[in-house]
């Protein structure tokens, strides 16, 4: 198993450094989803490795499938409500939710990582086919949504792939050179011209309700943040810890205080590793335990600035916080709590829009 893998790995580089043009006389790859035909693309044409078609994993994204790239870590996710799958884009290997290595590698060609059509779309719960149609094959990924059987819909969409292979043609014409030279999606480039400043929002996760509205708000923006969890709410928060990893925002724990607290972060990283394939070394404790906590390999948050007591409930405590932020020199890291009103953080991330301020994920080596 690990000679096949290491080959597989040794043809992905090298095919990681192709993205050939084909032609439009040739046969083409058509991919759709559902009842949609995509767009016909050099940079995206599926194409035969390891016995399997690959296409885009944005195809995936398309198909409902939760899709989440980190161009800074290298890491892509796929995900829904119960599981996933991590591939580290740099090497091709894959895992999945539970931290088994996955069979199929992902393969990069000319900024964009395509993963096999048919395992993936099976892991995912989609029904996958390849029908001979007029200038080559169509290529179709069906969720549950989907209405008309494959037959039916190479007949109705004739109409569709003729349109896109013209539309391919033409652009084959005026363009020759078309390469794609970045992942599809969103990414987690840091301008370094920019003139703000990094901040580390990092928030007590308690109420899963409370914490969805902040997801939706950062994620809105494309920002990211750290959501630290107590032992209770971690056992309860299955479906958000993966939301939270698979979005490149960063999870903590919080052992509690007292005696114990190595073995009780070992149970909930056990606990973290089951549910959203992770494990953390961020801790959030009291002052009196953070030197305890070093000596066992964790990284103790001790926030530049702490919110918790006052909160994040209007406007005016936003622009209040990012003053405070403001008349700090360089990273900023700020503890919030649990008292954040969706509507004020929202507040907040545009004002720090505005200001061109960063706001990644906590990391081990931040502060």
């Amino acid at each position: 198993m690990k000679k096949r893998f290491a080959a597989a790995v040794l043809a992905l580089v090298f095919l990681g450094t192709l993205c050939p043009r084909v032609s439009a006389e040739d046969s083409v790859y058509f991919t759709a989803v559902d009842e949609r035909v995509l767009d016909l693309k050099d940079s995206t044409m599926p194409f035969w490795f390891g016995g399997y078609l690959y296409v885009a994993a944005t195809v995936f994204r398309e198909s409902g499938v939760g899709y989440s790239y980190n161009v800074v870590t290298q890491t892509l996710v796929l995900y829904d409500s119960s599981r996933s799958l991590v591939f580290n884009v740099s090497t091709g290997s894959g895992t999945t939710g539970q931290g088994d290595l996955y069979d199929h590698v992902c393969v990069t060609r000319g900024g964009v990582t395509f993963v096999a059509a048919s395992p993936v779309a099976s892991y995912f719960g989609r029904a996958y086919s390849n029908t001979p149609v007029n200038h080559g094959y169509l290529i179709r990924v069906k969720s549950a949504s989907a209405v008309l059987p494959d037959s039916m819909f190479t007949d109705t969409a004739s109409y569709q792939l003729d349109a896109k292979y013209q539309q391919y043609q033409k652009q084959s014409i005026a363009d020759p050179t078309d390469i794609n030279t970045g992942e599809e999606g969103d990414t987690e480039v840091e301008d370094p011209a920019s003139s703000g400043k990094s901040i580390y929002l990092c928030f007590l996760a308690e109420d899963a309700e409370t914490v969805t509205a902040w997801l939706d708000a950062l994620g809105s923006r494309g920002f990211h943040a750290a959501f630290y969890f107590t032992e209770e709410a971690l056992s309860r928060s299955g479906d958000q810890l993966r939301r939270i990893v698979a979005s490149g925002s960063a999870v903590g724990l919080i052992p509690g205080i007292g005696r114990g607290a190595a073995e009780r972060l070992a149970a909930m990283n056990r606990t973290l590793f089951a549910e959203a394939g992770i494990k953390t070394r961020l801790v959030f404790g009291a002052d009196g335990d953070a030197a305890a906590l070093r000596a066992e390999g964790y990284c103790p948050l001790s926030p530049i600035i702490d919110r918790a007591e006052y909160g994040l409930g209007s406007s005016g405590a936003a622009n209040t916080l990012l003053g405070q932020i403001g008349k700090r020199r360089g990273p900023v890291s700020v503890w919030l709590g649990s008292d954040v009103t969706a509507g004020a953080l929202r507040v907040f991330l545009a004002s720090a829009a505005e200001e061109e301020d960063r706001l990644p994920a906590m990391t081990e080596t931040a502060f």
